[in-house]
Formats: structure tokens, sequence, C-alpha cells
């Protein structure tokens, strides 16, 4: 498989073929495009439907989907195309991250409120984001010095083949490029099979936030903040 050169970059990475020593898989990892939309999104929900269901579903319990494809399609913010990556094995998506800076957490605030504004309209809105800023007290925006590591999903079917390993692998390297010093991420205490995986690869946790959130349709539960410190 020959090297591929990507004239986008996300954060400034440019994304490229990536081998590791102690696998045998060679994944192309790729900055994502407005027309991965269809394969992305059950990627993007399975990295926390009770969340997203919880902030933004309001009239129907799958509304969410509705909400994160539009955002997605739309580019920018949290849940925008151009933040994220995706590892492909033979032409098939396989894995999905993004990446967020501190840097980024003005635009996203700012994106959020017109994609949420313009989706659900006045009231509906209002009630998002009064969820979403409840939400906020369990799981923070990354603060200074820290690349977040967020929306990870890997495809249903394909889990515990390696590929989530192989793309935080692959986000661990390219961190280590950026002006950061650490890599953080929030896992909830509903998916220990995540946590595992992120202790495995040497992250720790640095904080516990109780979370009691629910409505209709989902739920905000306790959360942990774990990082990993670069060289």
């Amino acid at each position: 498989m020959n090297p591929i050169e990507y004239d986008q970059a996300v954060h400034g990475v440019q994304c490229h073929n990536y081998f590791d020593r102690n696998s045998v898989m060679t994944l192309i990892i790729r900055p994502c495009t407005a027309a991965d939309v269809e394969e992305i999104l059950p990627l993007m929900y399975s990295a926390g439907p009770d969340a997203f269901r919880y902030v933004f579903s309001v009239k129907s319990e799958l509304e969410a989907l509705d909400f994160l494809r539009t955002s997605f399609v739309k580019g920018d913010g949290e849940f925008g195309y151009m933040d994220h990556v995706v590892a492909v094995d033979n032409d098939e998506i396989v894995a999905l991250v993004g990446m967020r800076g501190a840097q980024d957490n003005f635009k996203y605030t700012v994106s959020a409120a017109k994609g949420i504004f313009k989706f659900y309209g006045l009231l509906d809105g209002l009630r998002v984001v009064r969820r979403g800023l409840r939400f906020e007290h369990i799981v923070s925006p990354p603060h200074k010095g820290v690349l977040c590591l967020h929306n990870l999903g890997v495809k249903e079917g394909l889990r515990g083949k390696g590929y989530g390993r192989q793309l935080i692998a692959w986000f661990m390297q390219e961190a280590g490029k950026q002006n950061v010093t650490a890599v953080g991420l929030d896992v909830a205490e509903t998916n220990p099979r995540a946590k595992a995986l992120y202790m495995g690869l040497g992250f720790t946790v640095k904080s516990v936030t109780q979370g009691k959130l629910s409505n209709k349709y989902g739920r905000g539960v306790t959360h942990e903040y774990m990082e990993h410190s670069l060289p």
C-alpha cells in the first residue's frame, strides 16, 4: 500500500497511512468529509448514546441522530466533519475520532448555539442549551495544554479487533507533534470496556464527576476524566 497524503489537515495534523509495529494492521487515517455522514453517524452516536439523547432528543428518542447528522455535514464545531478523522481498512471506514483543544472552546460554543437554534427553533433550542450546560458540569471542555480525544467510535461487528487501539495510538503519536503536554478524554461509568482500553494504553484517572441527570430519552451519568502525559 502506497503512502497517501491529504491536502486537508485536522488540527494541523496531516493524515496518512499508519502502521504499528506491534500489529499486522495498516490503516489509512484520513480527514472526514461531509460525504462520510451515513457511515460516520452510528460511530459518533455510539460514543455516548445516553448523553446524546439526554441533550439533543426533545420530541423523539432518535432526534439526537438527526441533529448529529446536520451538525456533521455543516462541518464546523464539536460534531462537524472538519475536526474528525477516520480509520479506513480495505476501503471500509472502521473507526472515528475527534480532536479538540482548548483553543476551540469559544468557536465550538458559538457554532453549537447557532446550530441548535437553527435546528430546534427558539423554545426547544433553549431546552437543549439548558441541558447542554447541565451536562458540561459532568464533562467539561478541555483546558489549556491538553488535546481532547472525543467522539471515539468503532464500527459495530468490528469491536475488539484492535481498531480503536490503533486509532488512539495514532492520535497519541500526532498529539506529540503539537504544543500540548497531555491527551485527555472522558469516559462514562457505564462503559467499563472503554475505560479498560484507555488504562491499558497508559491513561490514568484524574477526576470523577458525579452525574445524575435524566429525562424521558437519555441520561447524564458519572464520568471519569483521564489523561495520558506526553513526553
